[in-house]
């Protein structure tokens, strides 16, 4: 079995989203640590395309925006919210400067499947380099986070990526993939 990062293209690519309100990041409303956020107001986001000249870059159909997290067009939502959903929150979005409605895809499924003590560390002790269980990973489709790297990744597993890329390639959709990570031992 193959762990993969489920992830935005490049920002080289698309424009990224941001967060209008800086409040808003400082007050946690996008805190990606595996939990349901809440929020009384969906916060307003914009997007931000920092290329010179006139070659202005598009919003994706699924944006960067933080680490770990995504954010998804309506055309994305409406075609992977029924197995993306199941998996964690999908919450609605102010958003300026494009068209349609916007969602932040919260991932709430965590599987504590990344051996923290072979996987390769930053100087901070961060981990730079998962090493994976894999026989705490499910076998069924599975899009999920681990605790160890939740504000930073979203892994998926061969059954969800065949899913994910199965739905991704019948509509086209941009700005999103399921990416190679490093060997397991």
């Amino acid at each position: 079995m193959t762990i993969w990062e489920l992830r935005c293209a490049s920002v080289n690519d698309y424009a990224m989203a941001v967060p209008l309100n800086p409040g808003d990041v400082s007050a946690g409303l996008f805190r990606i640590d595996g939990k349901p956020l809440e929020w009384k107001r969906p916060p307003r986001i914009g997007f931000a395309d920092s290329t010179r000249k006139n070659h202005e870059r598009p919003p994706a159909d699924v944006s960067a925006m933080v680490p770990g997290a995504m954010v998804l067009n309506a055309h994305a939502h409406a075609v992977l919210a029924p197995f993306l959903s199941a998996f964690g929150q999908l919450l609605e979005l102010d958003s300026e400067g494009a068209p349609g409605p916007r969602f932040f895809y919260n991932v709430t499924h965590l599987v504590r499947c990344v051996d923290v003590e072979h996987s390769e560390k930053n100087e901070l002790g961060r981990i730079r380099r998962e090493v994976f269980d894999l026989s705490k990973v499910p076998a069924e489709a599975a899009v999920f986070k681990d605790p160890a790297t939740a504000r930073s990744r979203i892994y998926v597993n061969d059954a969800g990526k065949a899913v994910i890329d199965q739905l991704i390639a019948s509509a086209g959709l941009s700005g999103i993939e399921c990416g190679m990570l490093e060997p397991t031992l």
